[in-house]
């Protein structure tokens, strides 16, 4: 196991519908969270990318993420690659993540999938 401090990231992320597309209007980072620039292969449907670069989670990480979807925005959150928990000497990982979706609004939550190694 690496020898590194642990990641401490907030990502907020807030959505509305402006002219004829969703946007994003707000997003603050802090830490290795942050996304992609979002694409439009659905008409107004914002497709967004969260990304991670470490690429993995260990003990003591703590991950923060706030989603806003404002009424009538419409909006894909995925990832490009499965998130992977790796083994930790005793310290615990911490995942947060809230997502509040206003009346009239759709959010699709779909992030890939989770890869637990051996001692995770």
């Amino acid at each position: 196991m690496s020898s590194r401090a642990s990641w401490q990231a907030e990502l907020a992320l807030e959505f509305a519908p402006r002219a004829d597309k969703t946007r994003l209007v707000s997003s603050h980072r802090r830490g290795p969270l942050a996304v992609q620039r979002p694409f439009f292969p659905e008409g107004n449907l914002n497709h967004t990318y969260l990304l991670h670069p470490p690429g993995g989670v260990v003990g003591g990480d703590k991950l923060d993420i706030n989603i806003q979807v404002e009424p009538q925005a419409q909006v894909l959150i995925t990832t490009p690659g499965a998130t992977k928990f790796y083994r930790s000497a005793g310290a615990q990982a911490q995942l947060q993540q809230n997502l509040h979706i206003a009346n009239g609004a759709s959010l699709e939550w779909m992030p890939l999938e989770n890869i637990f190694f051996p001692g995770t």
